[in-house]
């Protein structure tokens, strides 16, 4: 007898930590289609998983976060996580929690940009075309802490 799934595997996890390089790459490249690649769409008739609420703003379904990361594109933007540091865990069998310590660099065109640590908590969610991104929640890490 098959039935859906009843935990997250080894298998999934894996699957989680690729798909969230995968989005932490297309950001510091600048690749929209990347970011799009990564994050959930709903199915028919459902409302749209994904979010993303951050301190200073929130963007609520798939088109505003693109729209969103389309226009810090246009500056100075590097997503880099620490990669040892990343921790991923099971919610429930189509469900997992992404912690990752990021270094994440930002700014206008032509400028160097300011560089600050922040404690990323992401949502990833089981779709029919494998695990997509659902919510994306940066914390500002105290004084640049990364632990």
């Amino acid at each position: 007898m098959t039935g859906p799934a009843t935990a997250v595997s080894e298998t999934d996890l894996e699957e989680i930590r690729a798909l969230f390089l995968r989005q932490a790459a297309g950001e510091t490249a600048h690749d929209i289609a990347a970011i799009e690649a990564v994050l959930a769409r709903a199915p028919a008739g459902q409302p749209d998983p994904v979010n993303f609420v951050a301190r200073a703003y929130r963007f609520w379904g798939r088109e505003a976060v693109v729209d969103h990361f389309r226009a810090v594109f246009t500056g100075v933007w590097r997503f880099e996580p620490d990669e040892g540091a990343i921790r991923i865990t099971p919610l429930g069998p189509d469900t997992a929690h992404i912690y990752a310590p990021t270094r994440i660099t930002a700014g206008p065109a032509g400028q160097p940009g300011a560089t600050a640590t922040y404690l990323i908590n992401e949502f990833a969610i089981r779709t029919p075309d494998g695990w997509r991104i659902s919510a994306i929640v940066p914390v500002p890490a105290p004084d640049g802490d990364l632990a």
